[in-house]
């Protein structure tokens, strides 16, 4: 906790999966404390290794991998993140996303400093199972009323919300992006979301 304390930036990637988005970002911001969360440790085992070794070997001591499911958000780091990423989450985490999962949106939401941010890119359609689109279609949870609605409980406000760009999925380092840019989603849209945590004063 006192390389957060100490930190001039602290970032959270939620549902990191392998961790490399994590990692690169630790690398090239050297200044932020980047910490990879995932419910699954041995998917991020490999770039926690990565990230001990030593500068000259690609190494980030600035990095750090927690196994913790998204419904144990925030613990320690509540109000502690400049910014939270979250990509291409699923599950509960992606019910979190879409309001559908209020325990799992406010742990989000309180990981979240003053004046901090999350953003989020997406994809889901009625067929993906997600908990709570029984009840409605996919594409009505990512309407800007529902989500704005949604995280407004929460303290947050809906900033942005617009297709993703190619760009954007890309530098996500997501191995699903990656399959949906290369045309292997079959035309599934990818939205990003940025959520805003009011500024003091």
């Amino acid at each position: 906790m006192d390389r957060i304390a100490c930190a001039e930036r602290v970032i959270l990637d939620i549902g990191t999966g392998d961790g490399r988005a994590a990692l690169a970002r630790a690398s090239a911001d050297p200044a932020a404390f980047v910490v990879g969360v995932d419910a699954d440790a041995r998917s991020m085992a490999e770039s926690s290794r990565r990230a001990a070794r030593r500068p000259e070997r690609g190494g980030a001591s600035n990095a750090l991998f927690l196994a913790a499911a998204a419904e144990t958000l925030p613990g320690p780091f509540a109000r502690t993140a400049s910014l939270v990423t979250v990509t291409f989450p699923w599950g509960s985490l992606l019910a979190g996303v879409l309001g559908l999962e209020p325990p799992v949106s406010a742990g989000l939401a309180g990981l979240v400093r003053v004046g901090g941010r999350i953003e989020i890119l997406t994809s889901v359609e009625p067929g993906d199972r997600v908990a709570g689109l029984e009840r409605r279609e996919a594409q009505e949870a990512l309407e800007p009323t529902a989500l704005r609605a949604a995280w407004a409980m929460h303290g947050l406000d809906l900033v942005c919300r617009r297709p993703a760009t190619p760009a954007e999925i890309d530098a996500s380092h997501s191995s699903w992006g990656r399959r949906l840019t290369r045309g292997g989603g079959a035309g599934r849209a990818v939205w990003r979301l940025e959520l805003a945590a009011a500024a003091e004063g």
